[in-house]
């Protein structure tokens, strides 16, 4: 007991109790009354941690107030460490957060000199300050100092952990596990389900609200690293632990093996161990749940309240302090499955037996075994009797016949045994295994997996070779789930993905009220953390302090260590960096891309939209994220651009690891991003000129954009532009992308103002008519109230062939330079169908001319398919011929106008050439010589006839009946063929060129 002061003590002596405590005698009197002998104050104390007697929690709460009630209380002392002013807060503090974080032996002391003859005053009060004072926190991994808890961070994840939940992904994954087990499909293996998804998406929360209805087993299974949920330690150290050395020189001796190989009888004790141990877990889970479940009045309940009640149990507390916070009572139960686990593993490995069902090797030969044991059907027993007591509540939602849900997240930590280096996965293909026994029962289990080990997780039909760390045997090869008497495989249900991001946006713009603010919010509010939190994963809007945020936002995209940097010659960060801020995507065709995308998704925040089962192949993206665009900005600002755009050439593309689409338009999304990196530099953190401060990242004018995207020496020229463009604002940070033609109308307006809300510009679909990229700008006052209205764009064609364009032949209209609009000029008549429109012949090349003598179509700007008719703003129109000498330094760099003055004015900057004498921010950002680098690496490569034949072997590239019927020319030069909407780009004489294939 803690030792009082002889202040407290004459505090004490003054303030005697008297019959304070009679009314909490009476109570305590009636209720050990109902027992046939009544219980030690020990029994009574554990009965009320850990829930295991009606009514005992609800006593010991009685306790508090009385306590608190007396005047000692109010004058005595808070106890040592404690910030309140009297222990009467303190008890009042112990009140709210019981029974978590208290002892067993405390509240068992304080009741003995409660309910004592002749309560000892002085004993009494010093019980009370043992109560009160904290628990020490449970033994952690060495690895894991408490200095790296981050506690605040913890705090912010319990607080979002325990608001509003999204249940788009709840009513996604209720329909797939109906769509799993529907009779019109062929038998399936086991109902489990794997989450896989990357970091932060919400796969813990999703299986945690799903206990909220159905009762629900779950064990966090992390290995020595702070998250949240906190980890259980003892269940996962249990299910990982090496075979002790007596169990294994019993199996090895085994007289059924003597004469196989050294090999053979170690991989067999390996599987007998692995199966013991999940054999164990699961039936010392069911035995240790189906006490608790007993102990609850099923007359007065339904099966969702006694799910919410077990729930309140077990979900962790929230606090400052580097302790473990979960509840006793869950502790409590962790510490007794182990222990009941430990005695059934022992005695299964040394059943003779049990061992005999492993000692076939013929494929399912084990799970038929063990089918038809006696072991198993002890198992289905308890799971039965548990069944038997869950089916007496009564059922609020009738719509699924779930009784049950056993949850292991983070499983992928069973990969790796305690005191191995090398991966396994025979304890996870026995836990499998296990759960098959049991498909029949109303239960699921749920495998939740942040790890890139997506072929072992989910097993494909056709497995994947094993990783050159793991020696693969029988002992943790996948099942291959042949049913008896029956060549098919037995189904594996797809993996569960449905994670949506952007939930604080869109839980907003479905809210009308909310909307309505959110869409009038001004632009410059549009760079605010609490405004970027709310787009990409929910993880960012759960911290309070943007600092935070951000360390956590930088750590994750380099892996997520403590002590990682960002290092531009790793594969995996600069794939991840330039991902979330040019929108890469990773080469499908290729099977050596399949590392690298498991690995981005496991350790480096890439989405996964499916994955093939059969395969295990991933279709992933790099969602719109503005915290991980500015986090990925940070990293190659800080003097990491040139050797990240090597490692992106040398490293990624030329080994086709990255889809290179068409090296223009991946060119200028670099240099668009270089430019607006250049910008950023300005705004570093005074004294650390290479640091980007992310929280004064205020909007920026077009001007400001152009005059470091462009070299120097065109500054003058570009002065010339409307003013109206030049002091428009712009936000982007990174390129998403999308596969759909540009909307028209209000549609586009609404596009623009969204993607000005995250921060982002836009990688158009490959068969947009005439535009490759967007970028959104704001005319109105960015202050302000936010004018849809105002928005605009920056629209950029790329061309990377050796013949250059120009903005006439583009729009088929006619543009002039400033200084020409209004002076006499020799004018090309332009065909009938133009009408009042006119080329100049300093605008057009010799195949330009041609073209427009020849051409029988509209200015894109009167086709109906043309997505800006509603804007009332003039357009800036950038045109990169990446590939094309331009002659003279003049020629490198040309502003024009268009001069229909029935139509807003469409400004046109043509840029030949992808050097740094073009690009001044090239030169600014030190990647001139790298930019060449990734040029020459990719080389252009001129198609021929032969290649425009072969590619007409795709039938319907084009839709056009002209395509697939057109004629060559008299000259052989390619075929003639008419088109109506191709928009004046990607016709034979007007083709980006493919990057070369590595």
């Amino acid at each position: 007991m803690t030792s009082l002061s002889d202040e407290s003590r004459a505090t004490i002596s003054e303030n005697p109790i008297g019959r304070g405590l009679s009314i909490f005698l009476e109570h305590y009197s009636e209720f050990v009354s109902k027992f046939p002998s009544e219980p030690s104050c020990e029994e009574v104390a554990r009965a009320a941690i850990i829930g295991s007697v009606k009514g005992a929690d609800r006593l010991i709460k009685k306790l508090f107030p009385a306590l608190q009630a007396l005047d000692a209380a109010e004058e005595l002392p808070p106890h040592h460490g404690s910030s309140r002013k009297s222990l009467s807060l303190d008890i009042s503090d112990l009140y709210r957060r019981f029974p978590e974080r208290v002892s067993i032996k405390a509240i068992a002391t304080l009741l003995e000199h409660t309910v004592a003859g002749q309560i000892n005053e002085e004993f009494l009060w010093s019980a009370v300050y043992g109560l009160v004072s904290p628990v020490a926190p449970l033994p952690r991994s060495k690895s894991i100092s408490p200095s790296s808890l981050h506690p605040p961070i913890l705090h912010d994840l319990h607080s979002d952990w325990n608001g509003i939940f999204f249940k788009d992904p709840l009513i996604g994954l209720r329909q797939q596990m109906k769509d799993c087990i529907s009779e019109t499909l062929p038998p399936y293996y086991a109902k489990t389900l794997v989450f896989v998804q990357s970091s932060g998406m919400g796969k813990s929360r999703l299986a945690d609200t799903f206990g909220t209805t159905c009762p629900m087993i779950n064990f966090i299974l992390r290995i020595d690293s702070v998250g949240y949920p906190p980890t259980d330690g003892q269940v996962q150290a249990f299910m990982r632990q090496p075979m002790p050395s007596d169990l294994l020189n019993k199996i090895l001796s085994s007289p059924s093996r003597k004469g196989g190989s050294e090999s053979a009888k170690r991989a067999r004790a390996a599987i007998v161990w692995n199966h013991s141990l999940m054999f164990a877990i699961l039936q010392a889970s069911f035995e240790t749940f189906n006490v608790w479940v007993e102990g609850q009045t099923c007359t007065e309940m339904s099966l969702e309240e006694l799910a919410h009640i077990r729930h309140e149990e077990m979900k962790p507390f929230d606090t400052n302090e580097a302790v473990d916070t979960r509840p006793r009572k869950r502790i409590d139960f962790c510490d007794t499955v182990v222990q009941k686990a430990s005695t059934i593993a022992t005695q299964l490995a040394k059943d003779q037996e049990w061992r005999k069902l492993f000692n076939s090797e013929a494929e399912s030969n084990v799970r038929w075994a063990m089918e038809r044991s006696k072991h198993i059907k002890e198992l289905l027993s308890v799971v039965e009797r548990l069944i038997n007591n869950l089916k007496k509540f009564r059922r609020t939602n009738q719509s699924d016949g779930n009784l049950l849900i056993f949850v292991f997240d983070e499983a992928a930590s069973l990969f790796s045994p305690i005191g191995s280096s090398k991966l396994d996965s025979g304890r996870y293909v026995a836990l499998n295994r296990m759960c098959s026994l049991l498909k029949d029962h109303p239960l699921w289990f749920f495998f939740l997996s942040t790890e890139s080990k997506v072929e072992k997780i989910l097993p494909a039909d056709n497995p994947i070779p094993a990783d050159e760390d793991e020696d693969l045997n029988y002992s943790n090869m996948s099942s291959a789930r042949f049913a008896p008497d029956d060549d098919e495989r037995l189904r594996v249900f797809s993996a569960f993905v449905a994670f949506p991001l952007d939930i604080e946006d869109r839980s907003r713009m479905r809210d009308p009220a909310l909307r309505k603010i959110e869409l009038a919010k001004p632009m410059a509010e549009f760079s605010r953390p609490e405004h970027i939190a709310m787009f990409g994963r929910r993880l960012w809007y759960a911290y309070s302090d943007p600092q935070r945020m951000y360390k956590v936002a930088r750590l994750k995209l380099v892996g997520g260590g403590a002590k990682t940097k960002y290092d531009p010659w790793n594969q995996n960060h600069v794939f991840a960096a330039l991902s979330f801020r040019l929108s890469l995507d990773p080469c499908l065709e290729n099977s050596l891309s399949l590392p690298l995308v498991r690995t981005a998704v496991g350790s480096f925040m890439r989405v996964v939209i499916s994955i093939h089962q059969p395969t295990g192949n991933l279709h992933t993206v790099t969602p719109s994220e503005p915290i991980l665009a500015k986090a990925a900005m940070e990293h190659l600002c800080e003097g990491n651009w040139p050797n990240s755009v090597k490692t992106l050439t040398r490293g990624l593309l030329q080994q086709g690891l990255i889809e290179k689409g068409l090296k223009g338009e991946l060119f200028a999304r670099l240099v668009l991003i270089l430019a607006h990196d250049s910008i950023r530099r300005h705004a570093a953190i005074p004294g650390n000129p290479d640091r980007i401060d992310l929280e004064r990242m205020p909007t920026f004018t077009v001007e400001k954009f152009l005059m470091v995207l462009y070299a120097e020496d065109y500054h003058q020229s570009i002065s010339k532009i409307d003013s109206r463009i030049l002091q428009a604002k712009m936000n982007f940070t990174h390129f998403t992308s999308t596969r759909a033609n540009l909307p028209t109308g209000g549609a586009i307006t609404d596009l623009c103002h969204d993607l000005l809300r995250r921060s982002a510009a836009m990688q158009l679909s490959p068969n947009n008519p005439a535009f490759d990229q967007l970028i959104p700008i704001y005319f109105g006052n960015d202050e302000g109230p936010f004018n849809p209205s105002e928005c605009g764009v920056i629209v950029i064609q790329a061309k990377n062939r050796a013949n250059a364009t120009t903005p006439s032949c583009i729009f088929r209209e006619q543009f002039v330079q400033p200084s020409m609009r209004q002076s006499p000029r020799k004018l090309v008549k332009a065909p009938p169908i133009y009408e009042s429109t006119e080329y100049t012949s300093d605008d057009l090349s010799p195949t330009d001319q041609t073209t427009a003598k020849s051409s029988k179509k509209l200015p894109i700007r009167q086709s109906t398919e043309y997505a800006f008719k509603d804007m009332s703003h003039p357009i800036l129109f950038l045109l990169f011929d990446m590939n094309t000498n331009p002659g003279t330094a003049a020629a490198r760099v040309q502003v024009s106008c268009s001069t229909d003055a029935s139509l807003p004015s469409v400004w046109a900057i043509h840029s030949r050439g992808h050097t740094d004498k073009v690009f001044g921010c090239l030169k600014a950002m030190g990647v001139g010589n790298t930019t060449e680098v990734f040029f020459a690496s990719v080389a252009a490569e001129e198609k021929g006839m032969h290649d425009d034949i072969a590619r007409r072997n795709v039938v319907f590239d084009k839709l056009e009946r002209g395509f697939r019927y057109a004629t060559i020319k008299v000259d052989g030069s390619g075929y003639e063929e008419e088109s109506d909407n191709d928009g004046g780009q990607d016709v034979d004489n007007d083709r980006d060129i493919q990057m070369k294939d590595a």
